[in-house]
């Protein structure tokens, strides 16, 4: 079983720091180990961020709702994924999603006056964040030029895309047919044309919750 020292290290804002690097900062830090069983309520949208936390084992659903349709996205997070980093700071503070414990969840949580103070302790911190944010504003590989109707699939991809993290594990779209027909701007029955010839290339899946994006899915 890994130390703590060595699960701290692995976590994506503290790559690269040294043991003496960590024991110092610990030393010097107030940090909060939590564990949440199924189904608690980590975070709700439109709560201010008050904190990073970094998901040390089990899974966290992050929900986003948008505002003028029936849609919902879904993305499964897991073992050192980040929650509120890119809320932390800036205009915008506040979760934009819930965060729901999926099974038994364990986080270490910073507040946010105890992660400025590591960001001031060592330009390895500030690096780590700035990749970090880096990332979060990259885009995945397009498959929608190899689909039959790479327009719905793009539109899909480009909503998913606005809102997830590349972490994520799974990524679920959650609405009613005719409700992503009309987002897509197509008609119901050339959504549901393309649904079927995109499950039957396996660009897309389906579970009870609703459609998983392959391009997001990374297999077990």
């Amino acid at each position: 079983m890994p130390s703590m020292y060595e699960t701290i290290m692995e976590l994506p804002l503290f790559k690269g720091i040294g043991e003496e690097q960590l024991s110092m900062m610990l030393e010097k830090t107030s940090m909060e180990f939590l564990k949440f069983e199924d189904g608690h309520i980590i975070a709700r949208p439109e709560e201010n961020v008050r904190a990073v936390d970094f998901i040390l084992s089990g899974r966290v659903r992050k929900t986003y709702t948008l505002e003028n349709f029936k849609i919902s996205v879904d993305e499964i997070l897991g073992k050192g994924s980040v929650l509120g980093a890119l809320n932390l700071f800036g205009m915008e503070t506040r979760y934009c999603a819930s965060c729901v414990a999926l099974g038994n969840v364990s986080l270490l949580r910073i507040e946010k006056n105890q992660y400025m103070n590591i960001l001031q302790a060592d330009k390895i911190y500030m690096l780590n964040f700035v990749n970090y944010l880096s990332a979060a504003a990259q885009r995945f590989p397009s498959k929608a030029l190899k689909q039959k109707d790479p327009s719905i699939f793009r539109t899909l991809e480009n909503l998913v895309n606005s809102f997830v993290s590349r972490s994520a594990e799974t990524v679920i779209l959650s609405a009613e047919p005719d409700e992503l027909a009309k987002f897509c701007g197509t008609s119901p029955e050339k959504f549901n044309e393309w649904k079927s010839n995109a499950l039957a290339h396996h660009y897309i899946a389906e579970n009870h919750r609703g459609i998983i994006l392959k391009s997001h899915h990374k297999e077990s």
